[in-house]
């Protein structure tokens, strides 16, 4: 399915006003692509590493000496950052990068909120 497909199926799964802030929102990224690659690539790619590295401890098991939850995560954060950098950066369809990024932003910081709580 190409990216215009997808975008159809979204928008045509929305109704009524939804449907009319979406489409406005994605002219919006459409427009300035430069600059949402750019917001992407460097401070969402940033909390979006982060965001997954400060959620790892809640589903990465603690390992036998009981610090594996702990470790893994700042050993992997170089990694953690690299893949939303370079999905933003190589994204074909901008308007689906910063659904996917934003949601992944989203949901990290939510289980860490949910379990600070």
């Amino acid at each position: 399915m190409g990216s215009g497909a997808w975008r159809d199926s979204v928008e045509a799964s929305r109704g009524g006003r939804r449907g009319a802030v979406w489409r406005e929102v994605a002219g919006w990224i459409e427009a300035r692509p430069v600059l949402v690659r750019w917001l992407l690539a460097g401070p969402g790619a940033i909390l979006a590493g982060l965001a997954t590295m400060a959620a790892m401890p809640l589903w990465v098991p603690a390992g036998s000496a009981g610090v594996n939850d702990v470790a893994l995560p700042i050993i992997l954060t170089p990694l953690l950052w690299a893949a939303p950098f370079f999905y933003a950066v190589l994204a074909r369809d901008l308007v689906r990068a910063v659904v996917v990024l934003s949601a992944a932003i989203v949901v990290q910081a939510t289980a860490v909120l949910i379990s600070l709580a």
